[in-house]
């Protein structure tokens, strides 16, 4: 779990990658993550979250629109 010190201002980073392209809808859920692309294959999706609720409240997003997390890192500062 992430100690105080481990967070700066902006929230510990992280990159998301889900199986296929993200639909317009689908990219509108994550407004606070950035987005990149690799063609017909995955999405790439990272940016800062606060803490550990906001980590499982993603993960829960993703679920819930039913997409597949197929990688799950945390970006170095």
């Amino acid at each position: 779990m992430a100690q105080p010190a481990d967070i700066d201002a902006r929230g510990i980073r992280y990159e998301f990658v889900v199986e296929g392209s993200l639909s317009d809808r689908a990219k509108a859920a994550f407004p606070d993550l950035a987005v990149s692309h690799v063609p017909l294959t995955y999405t790439r999706l990272f940016g800062p979250l606060d803490d550990d609720t906001a980590l499982r409240g993603m993960l829960a997003r993703f679920d819930a629109l039913g997409l597949t997390l197929v990688e799950l890192r945390r970006l170095p500062d």
